[in-house]
């Protein structure tokens, strides 16, 4: 990509990406904690899967506080 400075340079990420964990508590389910800012959504997407893998509800979160959710049983 060429700036316009006129130089090559390596694409710039689109934002920053988090894994979010959700806890449910009977009949509700809450934010229970958030994982470090990551420079990609497939980096985030990794470490969702993984951890979803392992039984945690997650979902990401983008730098402007938007979810996506990857978690059956998760609302919304």
């Amino acid at each position: 990509m060429i700036n316009s400075k006129g130089f090559n340079q390596p694409e710039i990420s689109k934002g920053m990406w988090r894994v979010v964990f959700y806890e449910r508590r009977a009949n509700r389910v809450h934010v229970d904690k958030t994982g470090p800012w990551l420079p990609t959504k497939q980096l985030a997407l990794q470490w969702a899967n993984w951890f979803g893998a392992l039984g945690y509800y997650v979902a990401l979160q983008d730098q402007f506080g938007e979810l996506e959710r990857f978690s059956v049983g998760l609302p919304g």
